[in-house]
């Protein structure tokens, strides 16, 4: 399914209702409800077995929200829609668009392949996440940690991700420039490291497996 027939296929009636239930459950005001399951999709589940809101509309913010097997692919986040504070396992957000926008807390098994998060807001915590070919240019994180995150071919323009860890990621083909990763860790093999030669991004403070990088 592609993202004009994911998009596409939401009824005004369908896209109504949902937010109405999102709306019930979202945010600190709802934090008090004992049943705060996420919503049932009009159309059930996908054939690998995710929740399928593939392409819907969302204008509530996701907050404090814990989410496992929800495919939101070609999600549209519009208004005051973000991604903060909550918790997502094996969730699928692929070619979403999340610029300018909060993405924190907790993202075990989340793939946000050929996503815009340009200019997004990153915390605290990804595991397992997929970030190949997506745009995070300009994107801020300052004290996250990645586990095992794949950054292949994705565009790092700018982005400042300052004081983080990245344990065992790869970053073949990324595109950097005009950015930092001032004060950050890298454990694991230097193979994998993101390309800075004949680039201006700042790597002051910057470690290899506790050795400081201007030593390598």
């Amino acid at each position: 399914m592609n993202k004009k027939q994911a998009t596409t296929r939401w009824s005004p009636e369908q896209t109504a209702e949902f937010q109405e239930q999102l709306a019930a459950i979202t945010g600190k005001r709802n934090l008090h409800k004992k049943d705060r399951a996420f919503p049932s999709s009009p159309f059930g589940k996908t054939e690998d077995g995710y929740a399928d809101f593939r392409g819907v509309a969302l204008t509530e913010a996701m907050e404090y929200l814990t989410l496992e097997r929800v495919d939101l692919s070609y999600a549209q986040f519009l208004d005051a829609a973000t991604l903060r504070s909550s918790t997502l396992s094996h969730c699928l957000l692929q070619g979403i668009k999340l610029s300018n926008r909060f993405v924190t807390r907790q993202f075990d098994h989340c793939s946000f392949r050929q996503s815009n998060l340009s200019q997004a807001r990153l915390g605290e915590r990804f595991v397992d996440c997929d970030f190949t070919s997506s745009n995070l240019s300009k994107t801020v994180a300052r004290d996250v940690s990645f586990v095992r995150c794949r950054f292949n071919d994705a565009k790092l323009r700018g982005a400042m991700l300052m004081h983080c860890v990245f344990e065992d990621c790869s970053f073949e083909g990324s595109v950097l420039g005009g950015g930092s990763f001032y004060g950050s860790r890298f454990v694991g093999e230097s193979d994998a490291l993101p390309d800075w030669g004949g680039t201006d991004t700042i790597v002051d403070g910057v470690k290899l497996n506790g050795v400081p990088l201007a030593q390598l």
